[in-house]
């Protein structure tokens, strides 16, 4: 009985010493334990051996496996991409991640430098803080449809970031209408479908449907300006974390967002312009956060192409700037806005849209101003 036991306990402790690391083609592989058997995971390091050092420099490609053989007999099933794994590969370009893979835990893709883009397989439900993070190559991210626990810092710090999709059978998150980023539906009892801004970029057109910009949104985007339009209603804290570049605020709407003291950097209170439309100036002075931006300055939210000197009226005095600007080549007197969608600007003198200022604009703008007399 007594030999029994001893060489139970024996196999006990063998199973679970676990198998030493694996490298193939440049990926480094090591077991854990899900529940009552083992799965593979993708490591940085040698977890049962810290003396031995492991890193992924000069690795350009991973191309990480669905599952792997270890001792030449146990086949495990690769389920996670583990803490820190390629936190540094300063060489990687591209990931291949397999339709195995559930977790990408915590920076596992942090300051990868040259990584140009990452597509999220269906597989994957969680992605803990900073799995994919920091990455200034980084153009295109696609996240799949069982990706539903993915933390609000996740996917920040991606400032070359031009292509963000989800998946259209994600059941949490969605980039409607191409919007370039990353949006989240909350349901609560007090409020019905709140669409909050998840993740963005420097190219992200807001939806109308988006009444709130969520934590981080932003967060160490190079942007310059930002544009809030009429039915943004809410900012959470750090939306603009460390956007160093931030200059100009165009703020569509004439009551003051709810925001937190944490939603801008101090800097931006000093260095920022905070645009309001006409006559809201005053209740944005004596508003919460808002009333600590040094540089509170009024413009016409409601501008129209055609209307070039920005008065609010459509009159000969446009026609003639449209006449000066066709006369410069099209080179000076450009009067421009944000579009209230965030997405791009309007040239005021380029009235039907075609990208020129020309004989066509002034027509236009002189039609407007016989149907207006």
């Amino acid at each position: 009985m007594k030999r029994l036991l001893f060489i139970t306990l024996l196999i006990l402790c063998v199973s679970l010493a676990g198998h030493a690391v694996i490298e193939i083609d440049g990926v480094f592989y090591n077991t854990y334990w899900v529940g009552q058997h083992q799965e593979a995971v993708v490591v940085v390091g040698d977890t049962y051996d810290q003396d031995k050092e492991i890193n992924y420099m000069g690795l350009v490609h991973a191309n990480i496996r669905d599952s792997v053989t270890f001792d030449g007999k146990t086949m495990l099933p690769v389920s996670k991409i583990g803490w820190v794994a390629f936190q540094w590969a300063t060489d990687l370009e591209e990931v291949t991640i397999p339709n195995t893979v559930k977790t990408i835990e915590e920076a596992a893709f942090n300051h990868c430098l040259k990584l140009r883009s990452i597509t999220i397989p269906n597989s994957v439900v969680t992605i803990e803080e900073w799995g994919i993070a920091h990455n200034p190559s980084l153009k295109e991210l696609h996240l799949g449809s069982g990706a539903v626990n993915v933390d609000h810092y996740a996917i920040v710090g991606n400032t070359a970031l031009e292509v963000i999709t989800v998946d259209e059978d994600n059941p949490v998150f969605d980039s409607r209408n191409n919007c370039n980023g990353i949006i989240t539906v909350v349901n609560n009892s007090a409020v019905h479908d709140r669409n909050i801004l998840f993740t963005a970029c420097s190219r992200t057109v807001l939806p109308k449907e988006v009444t709130w910009i969520g934590r981080g949104a932003y967060q160490h985007q190079d942007i310059t300006t930002v544009v809030l339009p009429k039915q943004i209603t809410n900012l959470e804290y750090s939306c603009f974390e460390d956007c160093e570049y931030l200059t100009a605020i165009y703020d569509y709407s004439s009551e003051p967002q709810g925001c937190m003291s944490t939603t801008f950097d101090d800097d931006h209170y000093n260095n920022c312009t905070l645009y309001v439309p006409r006559g809201a100036k005053e209740t944005y002075q004596q508003s919460p956060v808002w009333k600590d931006f040094r540089h509170i300055e009024e413009f016409n939210a409601d501008i129209q192409p055609g209307d070039v000197d920005g008065d609010g009226e459509i009159t000969v005095n446009d026609a003639n700037s449209v006449v000066v600007i066709i006369i410069n080549g099209g080179s000076k007197g450009h009067t421009r806005i944000p579009h209230p969608d965030g997405g791009s600007w309007i040239n005021l003198a380029d009235v039907n849209n075609d990208g020129e200022v020309n004989i066509a604009d002034f027509n236009t703008v002189i039609d407007r101003i016989l149907v207006g007399l």
